[in-house]
């Protein structure tokens, strides 16, 4: 029987407890991060950074669209204000950036089951926003929903962009050592992975014989116009419901 390789493809620093639920199914697992998270380096960009955390009081609501923003932020939060601001309300997209939030003592409104933008959008403390400053803190090249949106609504919005997306410099060399008589279940937490997982595929590897788990409509179509075809989606873009969806994948094998 072709066993199957389940890639554990998430960052590096949180690759490893991804792994240990990867580990509990009846598969092999394949290690090799698609991404990786830096932070922005480049003087612009820190100092917009820099203006955006200045006026952290300015603004009704900041907005986190990952756990990733969530760290970012907060490093620089704590270089600026020992206390945070009175009067700011916090938003998070998704259970663990939400508790992300939380660990810094902080009270924060997080959208439920659905993590994405419409899922913020629908909450109604950001339906009457006009004259109302909003802040997302995101990294570069973030999806421009959440902030089209809200502007639509009549807010005044501002992108503090943290951190940015790369294909880390391990994954070519990884990706030479793949065997390519396997079947493969290859979980994708974002499009940008997506985009990565198609700089290092070896040409070696059958589309037939993949099946990408992936998050979201949005991404599943992406993932078809790339050529693939056996796709799942998971419920939303939580471990949990990855997860599941894995199992499914792999009871269909």
């Amino acid at each position: 029987m072709t066993k199957t390789l389940v890639w554990a493809t998430r960052p590096s620093h949180q690759n490893s407890a991804w792994q240990q639920q990867l580990a509990r199914l009846d598969a092999d697992i394949l290690t090799i991060p698609l991404l990786a998270i830096v932070p922005v380096m480049g003087e612009q960009d820190r100092q917009a950074i820099k203006k955006n955390v200045l006026d952290l009081d300015h603004f009704e609501h900041v907005i986190f669209v990952s756990q990733n923003a969530v760290a970012h932020a907060f490093k620089w939060f704590e270089d600026y204000w020992p206390q945070l601001p009175v009067g700011v309300n916090f938003y998070a997209v998704g259970a663990k950036t939400a508790a992300a939030v939380r660990s810094y003592g902080i009270t924060v409104t997080e959208c439920g089951e659905a993590m994405n933008s419409e899922a913020i959008l629908a909450l109604p403390a950001l339906r009457d926003v006009s004259g109302q400053k909003v802040l997302i803190c995101r990294g570069k090249g973030g999806r421009p929903k959440l902030a089209v949106a809200l502007t639509e609504r009549g807010a005044q919005v501002r992108y503090c962009e943290l951190y940015e997306r790369q294909l880390p410099v391990t994954a070519h060399e990884q990706s030479l050592l793949i065997p390519a008589a396997t079947k493969h279940v290859i979980p994708l937490f974002s499009g940008d992975t997506l985009v990565n997982l198609m700089c290092v595929l070896p040409a070696t590897i059958n589309r037939n014989r993949i099946v990408l788990v992936l998050p979201a409509e949005r991404v599943a179509e992406q993932a078809r116009q790339l050529g693939f075809h056996d796709i799942r989606i998971a419920k939303n873009a939580s471990e949990a419901a990855m997860l599941e969806s894995i199992k499914l994948a792999l009871l269909s094998q």
